[in-house]
Formats: C-alpha cells, sequence, structure tokens
C-alpha cells in the first residue's frame, strides 16, 4: 500500500504542476500586453468630433461629385455630416488585425502608418499636426479585395478648408467604375 500512496501523490504533483504550467502561460506580463497593444490615434473620435463640430457650425461648401466622365458642381450647405464623412470613420487603426501588420514612422509634424501586407485593407494613412499637436491633415489609402469586386479609396481631408473621396471599383461582372467627391469649404 505505501507504493500506492506514493504514486497517487505523484500523480497529483504532476497534475497540480500541468495546471500551473496551463495558467502561466495562458497569461501575459502586463507591461509586455500593453506595448503589444498600445494604443494608436482614435480615428473614428477624430472625425466624430469632426462632424459634431461641422453640424454646429453648418459651413457652406463647393462639393464635386464625378461619377466615370460625368460631373457635377454645386455650392451647398451639408445637412447629414455622419454620413458625408462616413468612410472616414470606418478607418479604426486599433483593429486588432492592425496590430502587427501596420509599421509607424514619425517626423516633427507627420505621422505615417503603412503596410505592404494583402492580408490588410488599409495601405497608408499620413496625418499632419498642428503646432498644438492637434491632426489637421489626414490622408487615407485602402485597398478592399473580394471575390466579387476590389474598390480602392483615397481619402483626404484638410481641416477647415477641403476633403475628397476618390473610389475606384472593379465588379466581377459590371466592370471598371470610378467616383469621386470633392469639396472646398467656403465659410
Amino acid at each position: 500500500m505505501y507504493w500506492y500512496n506514493k504514486k497517487n501523490d505523484i500523480r497529483k504533483a504532476a497534475v497540480a504542476i500541468a495546471f500551473a504550467a496551463l495558467f502561466v502561460s495562458c497569461s501575459t506580463d502586463p507591461a509586455t500586453k500593453r506595448e503589444k497593444t498600445a494604443k494608436q490615434i482614435d480615428v473614428p473620435a477624430f472625425f466624430k468630433q469632426e462632424v459634431e463640430r461641422l453640424q454646429r457650425e453648418k459651413p457652406i461648401v463647393l462639393k464635386t461629385v464625378t461619377k466615370d466622365d460625368l460631373s457635377e458642381k454645386k455650392e451647398l450647405q451639408i445637412e447629414n455630416w455622419a454620413n458625408e464623412l462616413a468612410s472616414f470613420q470606418t478607418i479604426d487603426l486599433n483593429k486588432p488585425a492592425y496590430a502587427d501588420v501596420l509599421t509607424k514612422d514619425s517626423t516633427a509634424n507627420t505621422l505615417i502608418y503603412s503596410s505592404t501586407g494583402p492580408e490588410i485593407d488599409l495601405s497608408y494613412v499620413e496625418i499632419q499636426f498642428n503646432k498644438a499637436h492637434k491632426p489637421v491633415n489626414w490622408i487615407i489609402k485602402r485597398t478592399i479585395k473580394n471575390s466579387l469586386y476590389q474598390t480602392e479609396e483615397v481619402l483626404k481631408y484638410y481641416s477647415d478648408s477641403a476633403y475628397s473621396i476618390e473610389k475606384e471599383q472593379s465588379v466581377l461582372i459590371l466592370g471598371d467604375k470610378r467616383y469621386g467627391v470633392e469639396a472646398t469649404f467656403i465659410k
């Protein structure tokens, strides 16, 4: 019986060590976790604030809409800025899918995120800051691909000045289309 009890104790110890090893391997060092999930600029929050500001101020813009070779230009007051800037608000640098794929480069007043990996839709984000370190100019490039279509977008936003959205879309059966919106704030 003595050998049985000792064997039982060895089994219990082995199980305890296995659980401890599993528990330790699943937990991460908080410092390491913070490094991996370092927050990038909150693009949706920035554009949400811009939408709220523009809704309050109600600026008049000179807007040109283009589809392929046709274009129309109007001076107007945008009623729904959330809808107007929706393409900008969908950009989120803090998506988990971007964590290890985007590279970050910066100078005194410019921050650039870029990726050459085909696994994500975002390829380039350039943010220019004013002297108060507030974002003022944005250039965003992304490509959305699936089995039915491919869309390439270039989004530009210049605070209190202008914005543009350029899209080239290639749809499997329908062919290629080009869309564009350019707007200049008149004040």
